[in-house]
């Protein structure tokens, strides 16, 4: 065993962040996890059901319970930013943007982003989660996922009102095909809807999108009426996320404990204390076999309710830090490309140059447009006080009304679809150009290939757009007594590869972020048709009847080069970081074994979270994460679901 540190033992041994027992102060277990997130959760929960088998989660947050900012659905995105609930990363200046630096919203809390993101609960298209079959993630694609999903979830079937106009028949397929009935997670459809949304759902079929009756059951292209993460049988109104879920059906167990406001620092490693064990790990590495063994795990206590020491795990550390934690630890640790460990004076124990690297994100724009205020919108609890106290009276009483719902209407539209041929064609040519320079990864060429073939797909969507009946979302403040709809363009196969490393070895300081948005001439020239899509849909009946006018760029901006500085001052993100920890063959610049979740050149570190996803979906990622990490548990546990 590794070094023992006795100021680690003592503190441990008081135990105050414990949220679950652990009466002998234990600090050794089976298996550690690092970060109590959603994917971190769902393995914990899962390999505690063994009651002869020990778990410990490391969380850096706290646990928030009966907390408003992250139960109440209506406050979706009011804990963005507060240290409290956020990590409140940010990028580097962004070379096209400006220089702007960005916020990367992060959960820092139990439960992770699933308690802070914007409860959407939706899927890709099959095609591309089989796409990263494709690409060398061996054993992931949509059939071995999705028994995945349905276990994660508890969901009623649509009614005909949950049906959005043009598709006026309920899906033609099992509904328990592709849907859970058991799961942890409760999604639904929403209740209360805005009388934007019909005539928002007409326009989009007019300018042709069709409506999708069901986009779970491989084909997510299409309008539709998209579930979202809110408990209606359990816990009424309220946020359904992995701490109110799936560590809430765990936490009695007495053989997992979890560390709250206990950020891990150092994964350590250990060869072996004989001098056999040393020669055979020293010549499995010769072979190109070596196999790095963890062994515990650094944590440094946040505030007086953490610890500080070490953790030890007789089996296996898994790491589920996410897309900008997890790389992050594994450089401190010693896993990573040289020469950045190098500069940031940390010794190379596995040289694994993927660490990092293959960044992926969802552009997005926001605009707003002023609608008239006799329509029924979130804007009436800015402008009306007193309707404001009767809802948040009735939230308060029965976990009903507004503030129980997050009404987004989302289209996820194929590219031909929008734009012409003539620059579909353009557009695919640009990408041939970039598949083909001399300074694009071997991974990037195979990724390139396959987001190429994604442009002229029919059941694959490119750009996403988001209708919210309300406004308040940009940086132009709402007029009072007015009404807004809010549309969120978002850009679904990026080009741009960015990147997250550390610059110290200081591992309480933030990684370097940056996701290179808008790097390449197709994701400009994407991002230009986007944003000037968005107002045609307001242009456009019968949307267009009910829309007074721009609020949000402005009706001034109407050139090409107008937009496109729009874009550039104006670009978000709809933060799904992904990609950083890729499950591919370390040769194509894998991080992780697609088949055991293995770090490259370890026998026992794993990684579950969003920085597998070796290529963007075109979704809102967290109940893909659930189904990740619901799969990765059977993995360790050596019993996957349809094999």
């Amino acid at each position: 065993m590794g070094r023992f540190n006795l100021l680690g033992l003592a503190v441990l041994a008081s135990l105050p962040s414990l949220v679950t027992a652990n009466p002998a102060g234990r600090r050794t277990f089976d298996y550690v996890v690092i970060g109590g997130g959603t994917a971190g959760l769902v393995v914990a929960t899962r390999l505690s059901e063994d009651p002869d088998t020990t778990v410990a989660v490391i969380e850096a947050g706290p646990h928030h319970v009966d907390e408003p900012l992250v139960d109440t659905p209506e406050f979706f995105s009011k804990a963005l930013g507060n240290p409290a609930f956020d990590w409140r990363f940010v990028t580097t200046p962004q070379a096209n943007l400006n220089n702007a630096i960005l916020p990367q919203p992060r959960g820092k809390m139990l439960g992770g982003s699933s308690g802070l993101n914007f409860i959407v609960w939706d899927r890709a298209s099959q095609r591309e989660y089989d796409a990263w079959e494709q690409l060398g993630a061996t054993g992931w694609n949509w059939n071995s996922l999705l028994p995945y999903f349905k276990k994660t979830e508890t969901v009623a079937p649509q009614l005909q009102a949950d049906i959005f106009p043009q598709a006026m028949q309920p899906p033609q397929v099992n509904f328990d095909d592709f849907h859970g009935r058991s799961g942890p997670v409760q999604p639904s459809y929403n209740v209360i809807y805005s009388n934007v949304s019909v005539p928002y759902v007409e326009t989009i079929n007019n300018i042709g999108v069709g409506t999708n009756s069901d986009p779970y059951t491989g084909n997510a292209t299409g309008v539709y009426n998209t579930e979202v993460a809110i408990d209606r049988v359990k816990n009424l109104g309220k946020r359904s996320y992995a701490a109110s879920t799936y560590f809430n059906m765990s936490s009695d167990r007495p053989n997992l404990t979890v560390f709250l406001s206990t950020q891990a620092t150092k994964i350590n490693f250990d060869l072996g204390d004989s001098v056999v064990s040393l020669l055979s790990s020293l010549l499995s590495s010769l072979l190109g076999l070596g196999q790095m063994r963890a062994s515990s795990v650094d944590v440094v206590a946040l505030n007086s309710t953490g610890i500080t020491g070490r953790v030890f795990a007789r089996k296996e550390v898994i790491l589920s830090g996410g897309a900008f934690g997890t790389p992050q630890l594994l450089e401190l640790s010693g896993i990573g490309n040289p020469e950045i460990l190098r500069e940031a004076g940390i010794p190379t124990l596995i040289d694994l140059p993927a660490v990092g690297e293959n960044f992926q994100d969802h552009p997005s724009f926001t605009q707003d447009f002023e609608v008239q205020n006799t329509l029924f919108t979130y804007d009436l609890l800015r402008n009306n006080a007193t309707f404001n106290s009767s809802q948040t009276a009735e939230y308060s009483e029965s976990g009903t009304g507004l503030l129980a719902n997050v009404q987004f209407v989302l289209t996820f539209s194929p590219l031909k679809a929008l734009i012409s041929s003539e620059l579909l064609a353009t557009v695919q040519d640009q990408a041939t150009a970039l598949i083909n320079a001399p300074g694009t990864s071997p991974l990037a060429r195979r990724q390139h290939r396959i987001t190429r073939d994604f442009l002229t797909a029919d059941d694959v969507g490119n750009i996403e757009f988001i209708m919210f009946p309300g406004g308040g979302r940009t940086r132009v403040a709402p007029t009072p007594g007015s009404a807004y709809i809010t549309v969120y363009t978002c850009l679904m196969h990026p080009f741009s590869r960015g990147s997250v490393h550390v610059n110290t070895s200081d591992p309480m300081a933030s990684p370097l972020i940056d996701p290179s948005y808008l790097d390449n001439d197709i994701d400009r020239q994407l991002a230009l048709q986007g944003v000037k899509l968005a107002r045609t849909i307001t242009q456009t009946e019968p949307l267009n009847a009910l829309v007074v006018g721009d609020h949000s760029p402005g009706a001034n901006v109407t050139t090409d080069a107008d937009w496109t500085e729009f874009t550039k001052d104006f670009l978000t993100t709809t933060y799904h970081p992904i990609g950083t920890a890729a499950m591919l063959p370390r040769e194509l610049g894998g991080v992780v074994d697609p088949l055991t979740l293995k770090v490259h050149g370890t026998a026992n570190l794993r990684v579950v979270d969003a920085s597998l996803m070796p290529m963007l979906i075109a979704t809102h990622p967290q109940s893909t994460v659930y189904a990740i990490a619901e799969r990765a548990a059977d993995i360790i546990r050596g019993r996957i679901l349809g094999s």
